[in-house]
């Protein structure tokens, strides 16, 4: 051994603190390998396998309505009540994760994990608990919870390392969310009545609990305000997009006082999720109701939850080369029209245009969140502190209890067998959608000037002769 004393390890590179033309200001570096040990690809690796096991929670719940009404015996309505649970906590956690970050009682790593675990205990539940009221709290609340803790958990985990790749940033945890479950659906609709739910409930829990703690384990938030070296984030916000970043970053207080726009932003995400969800709910039913064979129910299922993850990746991708709300509104006006064409085709129509309709349908309803998030940065800036993107995303919330509240209506209230008529309720939530999308505008700032008591003005002068 040397007698010399090992030198310490270098510090690493201060940040490099620069601002764009609008005054914003930016943080250069150090690395993601420096700050957490591991590159960027690697933190969102595994921030959306743990996004992704979680899927089958809401794009499977409907194919696995008959499975719950032969295994506890229930009714259909009774069947969907921990979905609709499910949905009001999913979609009302959304600041959650952010919250618990800022009072330091929980770090995204452990909000995934601790996530992960309700989730399995919820499945868990779901399989083993035949009392309605029980199960439709544990799924509903802790399956709710949980899984608005790893979503959120994972998408303020992505936004944060990849500042500069809105692809990214806007589609990717969506897109893995609705991927995850596509693998599933087809086993979860052609699965016998007799097949032993409790046994795959609980094999489910264990692939979601163990991904989500891989997923979860030692992730870091970026510091606030963190640009990746190599890329200059003033040149960014040079680059001649389709729609100009927001006038100022607003805190929330000013976002509610600019005008309407927040409030509309809130009614385009609760009705275009209450299309969605009411179709991810009713579609399976509607299908065997009108005597279609199990393979075009799980074709057509399957095709919905893939297009919905697909189309969530390529909007995410698109926003910077196409104006964000004129996008969001073409998508959500398709699905509007596919769901009519849907309910037109349900009972008779080409098995490939049933599949067709229910591909067009999840693509729109899907990208209406990356989409929302994206005009909702474009119009009150992107600044993570603020949180405005996750208050709307929590919007979600009432789509769930308008969207799946409505189908326990219906189921139990309409008469048997189930209509493809009912299809047309969604479809006529995503028209609202669609016409709120076409008005909305961007705000300006509360205030662009400071306030003088007297403003100064020249005097008259004489022109020289």
């Amino acid at each position: 051994m040397s007698g010399h004393p090992t030198p310490d390890p270098p510090p690493p590179a201060a940040a490099e603190v620069v601002r764009d033309w609008r005054g914003r200001s930016y943080r250069v570096g150090p690395t993601a390998r420096v700050l957490t040990g591991v590159p960027r690809w690697v933190v969102l690796a595994r921030a959306l396998a743990s996004v992704a096991a979680i899927g089958v929670m809401q794009f499977g719940y409907g194919a696995a309505v008959p499975a719950l009404v032969d295994a506890h015996g229930w009714s259909p309505a009774q069947a969907l009540v921990p979905f609709l649970l499910w949905t009001l906590f999913q979609g009302a956690t959304a600041p959650l994760p952010h919250h618990l970050g800022a009072r330091r009682l929980l770090t995204p790593g452990q909000s995934v994990g601790a996530g992960a675990v309700l989730c399995a205990a919820a499945l868990v539940a779901l399989g083993h608990v035949a009392a309605p009221v029980p199960a439709a709290l544990a799924y509903g609340v802790l399956g709710g919870v949980g899984a608005g803790l790893v979503y959120h958990s994972c998408a303020d985990l992505v936004g944060g390392w990849f500042p500069d790749r809105p692809g990214v940033r806007f589609g990717a945890v969506g897109g893995a969310f609705a991927l995850g479950a596509v693998p599933l659906l087809p086993v979860l609709a052609l699965a016998p009545s007799s097949a032993p739910l409790p046994a795959a409930t609980t094999v489910l829990a264990a692939a979601v609990l163990v991904l989500g703690l891989a997923g979860g384990l030692g992730q870091r938030r970026a510091p606030r305000r963190w640009w990746p070296p190599g890329a200059d984030p003033r040149a960014v916000a040079l680059r001649g997009n389709a729609d100009p970043p927001a006038a100022a970053d607003f805190s929330t207080a000013q976002a509610w006082a600019s005008g309407p726009s927040l409030p509309a932003l809130h009614a385009v995400v609760a009705l275009s999720g209450a299309g969605g969800l009411f179709t991810i709910a009713v579609l399976p039913v509607v299908l065997v109701a009108a005597g279609r064979p199990m393979v075009e129910t799980a074709a057509a299922v399957t095709a919905f939850a893939a297009a919905s993850g697909l189309g969530r990746i390529a909007s995410g991708a698109a926003v910077e080369r196409t104006g964000r709300r004129r996008l969001l509104a073409v998508l959500l006006g398709a699905s509007a029209l596919a769901l009519a064409g849907l309910a037109a085709v349900a009972d008779t129509g080409p098995a490939a245009l049933l599949v067709a309709l229910a591909a067009v349908a999840g693509a729109g309803t899907g990208s209406c969140y990356p989409l929302s998030r994206a005009v909702t940065e474009a119009h009150f800036g992107a600044d993570r502190a603020a949180g405005i993107p996750r208050l709307v995303h929590s919007s979600k919330a009432v789509g769930g209890l308008l969207g799946v509240g409505a189908a326990v209506a219906l189921l139990a209230l309409a008469p048997p067998p189930a209509t493809a008529s009912w299809l047309v309720t969604a479809a006529v939530a995503l028209t609202a959608a669609t016409l709120l999308t076409g008005a909305l505008r961007r705000p300006f700032p509360v205030r662009t000037l400071p306030i003088r008591k007297k403003i100064w003005t020249a005097g008259r002068r004489r022109a020289p002769m």
